[in-house]
């Protein structure tokens, strides 16, 4: 009886420590970073600060957020993006938590993408428990890839933290000079060392502010970017077939003794260059690019020479919009499993819908008659890019979950991100047409329910306005630098992303482009890196699919039953060892 009453003290206990041991997983006390902002006096802006606070929870992965007082900004869209980021950027298990984030400012600030880089900071440095240095800020926006962009209002952001006596500020890579007007450039790191008593350090990603702010450099594995046999000789293939395509329409010419335009013939004698230049360098997208080019401007000459009647029009319109509703019905039926699938989708798709645009243009008598010749050019020229990128529906590659519900919440997010990012440049920088017309042809395609399309041009306009934010401020000195950081980062995520067998072909073929751009003009180089970015990034809204039934219980649920299962196990131990009572002889 004795032993007994010892013995279940001790199991009680041993159920008990699990139960403690379980409380004590989830972090209890929130982490904090000062965030610099700007508000809103009168005609100017001010530098403020804010405090951003993240507790982590036991969860799922949501993310939630409270701002005081409300942002100017939607918030929301870049808290939950930034967490992607750093949950991606660093392989972390994200799935276990929910993550709470709280923003504390003295005034309405504005907000949006500007923390974006704090906010994946401290995402990161909760998750893999790293000692920082909370006198040390970081401003700036987390594009794909864990990239750092540059924001408005730095130099008044600087002088807020002064203010504050912080110890040093992180800022993007390229914006440490500012133009104060168009006569005049400041130098803010050697301003900030001067005047404000502040060191300021420029960062490329995530991986340089987690080394300034924790004095850890966090060791990568490094890959080595290498092309995917089976994307090279597809896209050999289609090069091929797009740059005959050039020769025989060249060949139309001479048969009929067509005369070309001179400004034609000239510009498509020195694009014949680089297409030989990018074949003898393998670099088939961007010879199938400049071939696709010239078709087209080959083509409108080609029928402006011919001087199509208002029938002949008519009939070629009209067979051509029969090929492309019959591809788009084929295309209706297409299985979407992987990353390769999906991003094939997203060209065709766009291909058809340029097409298209040009068809409903011509029925609805939108083009002027002296136009009719290139536009007809370009709508075929985009129907048959379309054809020839059918092929790399063949492409292998990782399974996913892709489906209507989850293309249609990728859509969303991306279309969010894109306006986001939009409303923010426009601050500094004015309006971005171009921007501007491709979120609207993307909310066009979500009412459609053409969700892929919707991606893609969400993508391209939210790439174009980190291309424009990422200018500000730079020279011609600094952009190469800045464009070759751009280029490796969008080379790292790339080759991450093929390990893993989720080889983003669209991501790869603008980054093949961007570097044979390079020499001739670095700002439009850096915009086709921006798609990159972000069309090699993009399995971060596509979950992965399981091919097994699975049952998830509560980490301290598992906790209390490996104790109970010790528990008995100790008490049949106790109860097997216990000496026996002899028998009494009589």
């Amino acid at each position: 009886m004795k032993r007994g009453l010892f013995i279940f003290p001790l199991v009680l206990f041993l159920l008990l420590i699990p139960l403690l041991h379980a409380q004590d997983q989830t972090p209890q006390t929130p982490y904090h970073l000062k965030l610099l902002a700007v508000q809103e006096v009168g005609d100017h802006y001010e530098g403020s600060d804010a405090d951003l606070y993240l507790e982590l929870k036991e969860g799922t992965g949501r993310v939630f957020l409270d701002t005081f007082p409300v942002t100017k900004m939607d918030t929301q869209i870049s808290t939950r993006f930034a967490k992607e980021i750093a949950c991606s950027h660093f392989k972390l298990d994200c799935d276990k938590y929910d993550f709470i984030y709280t923003i504390k400012a003295k005034s309405s600030i504005i907000g949006g993408p500007s923390a974006g880089a704090a906010i994946a900071t401290l995402t990161s440095v909760a998750l893999l428990n790293l000692d920082f240095d909370q006198r040390v800020a970081i401003t700036g926006t987390i594009n794909s890839g864990g990239i750092i962009g540059p924001i408005g209002g730095l130099k008044e952001k600087l002088e807020a933290a002064s203010k504050i006596n912080l110890k040093q500020v992180l800022i993007a890579q390229g914006s440490g000079n500012q133009s104060l007007n168009q006569s005049e450039e400041i130098d803010l790191v050697q301003y900030s060392h001067t005047n404000l008593s502040l060191d300021v350090k420029e960062v490329l990603n995530l991986d340089d502010i987690l080394f300034y702010i924790s004095g850890k450099k966090i060791t990568q594995q490094t890959i080595n970017l290498t092309e995917d046999p089976h994307y090279g000789e597809i896209m050999k293939g289609l090069s091929n077939v797009l740059c005959q395509r050039t020769k025989s329409i060249l060949t139309d010419f001479e048969t009929e003794q067509l005369p070309m335009e001179p400004k034609v013939a000239e510009t498509v004698n020195a694009r014949n260059t680089n297409i030989i230049n990018a074949t003898r360098d393998g670099d088939f997208y961007s010879a199938a690019s400049f071939c696709f080019t010239s078709n087209i401007q080959l083509k409108g000459d080609y029928y402006q020479k011919s001087q199509l009647s208002p029938i002949g029009f008519a009939e070629m319109f009209a067979v051509l919009n029969k090929k492309v509703q019959a591809t788009q019905r084929k295309l209706s039926n297409q299985t979407i499993e992987s990353i390769s699938d999906l991003q094939t989708m997203m060209i065709v798709e766009e291909r058809l819908n340029d097409a298209k645009e040009q068809i409903d243009k011509y029925l609805s008598q939108d083009i002027p008659k002296e136009d009719l010749a290139s536009s007809l050019a370009y709508a075929e020229e985009r129907y048959f890019s379309a054809l020839s990128w059918m092929q790399f529906f063949t492409m292998n590659g990782h399974k996913l979950v892709i489906n209507q519900d989850v293309l249609h919440n990728s859509c969303l997010e991306k279309l969010a991100e894109a306006e986001q990012q939009h409303q923010y440049a426009s601050l500094f920088v004015g309006v971005l047409p171009s921007v501007g017309e491709k979120i609207v042809t993307a909310k066009d395609a979500l009412n459609r329910s053409q969700f892929t399309l919707c991606l893609t041009t969400a993508s391209q306009a939210k790439a174009e306005a980190n291309a424009v934010l990422g200018s500000i401020g730079l020279d011609n000195s600094s952009l190469p630098g800045f464009v070759d950081a751009k280029g490796n980062a969008a080379a790292r995520i790339i080759a991450e992303n093929s390990v893993e067998s989720k080889f983003p072909i669209l991501g790869y073929s603008y980054y093949r482009y961007a570097k044979s751009l390079q020499d001739q003009s670095g700002y439009l180089a850096l915009v086709y890196y921006e798609y990159a970015l972000e069309m090699s990034d993009l399995s971060i809204y596509f979950p992965e699919k399981v091919n097994r039934i699975s049952f998830t219980m509560p980490h301290e649920y598992i906790i209390l039953a490996e104790g109970i299962i010790i528990g008995v196990l100790l008490s049949l131990i106790v109860f097997f060892l216990k000496p026996k009572k002899k028998k009494r002889k009589k």
